[in-house]
């Protein structure tokens, strides 16, 4: 006997109208995923903003849920933790901080030269080095020592940061036929990067001339070994 059924306007009818249906609920379900994460990254954003300001010590999660405008309801439902919101918001600082990296290096020329120059606009860019941004980063470097997420997220970053600058350093040693000692010279350019930061979070040196002067101490130091790729400035001295 031969079943009529599949034949059957009817089914035909009802198999178009349960797709329709999940289209609709597939179509709802990515509309409360992207509603979700801007509202998580509206909420890192207040941390942030938090943090900046106050530090990482005393804060409260009911502080982030004023400057966000929200109930500590909010909060709790993205992150249940004030110490999860305050990791996501260290998160947030690093992976900005490598995508702005990813992107320059990416479009970067193949020489290592240039692209030493490169990683060192990356550092004081102004989208990952403002005088907010450094706050944020010093309130987690306080606490890394005594936080081990804090610590192992933070020494992630500086270990592939130092070991891009290392490679580069390597490269064009190589290029040059230089003898010299690539770890410290790496590590030395580094540290400065790093006292520029820190220089400029404590004084407030940080607008954009500020970061002009740091990154070029940062190329002086690189002439005195590569004096054929890097010009001194004639006058870098902090204010």
């Amino acid at each position: 006997m031969i079943d009529q059924s599949k034949n059957c306007p009817e089914n035909a009818i009802d198999n178009n109208h349960i797709k329709f249906i999940a289209l609709l609920m597939s179509l709802k379900k990515t509309e409360i995923s992207n509603h979700s994460a801007q509202r998580r990254k509206q909420l890192l954003e207040a941390a942030c903003a938090v943090i900046a300001r106050r530090g990482l010590s005393g804060i409260t999660v009911n502080d982030i849920a004023s400057e966000a405008g929200c109930s500590y309801g909010v909060i709790a439902f993205h992150f249940k933790t004030k110490e999860r919101l305050l990791l996501a918001a260290l998160n947030l600082v690093a992976s900005n901080y490598e995508a702005v990296w990813s992107e320059a290096m990416a479009a970067a020329p193949s020489s290592p030269a240039e692209r030493l120059r490169i990683l060192l606009e990356v550092d004081f860019d102004p989208r990952i080095a403002r005088a907010a941004d450094l706050a944020v980063w010093m309130a987690f470097w306080d606490e890394a020592p005594r936080v081990t997420a804090y610590k192992r997220r933070c020494s992630e970053l500086k270990r592939r940061s130092l070991q891009s600058i290392t490679d580069l350093v390597r490269e064009l040693a190589t290029l040059r036929s230089l003898d010299i000692d690539v770890d410290a010279v790496s590590q030395g350019l580094y540290a400065i990067t790093d006292g520029c930061w820190i220089f400029g979070h404590v004084t407030g040196q940080n607008g954009p001339q500020d970061r002009k002067r740091y990154r070029q101490i940062c190329l002086t130091f690189l002439s005195a070994f590569f004096p054929d790729d890097f010009s001194p400035a004639p006058s870098v001295s902090p204010r």
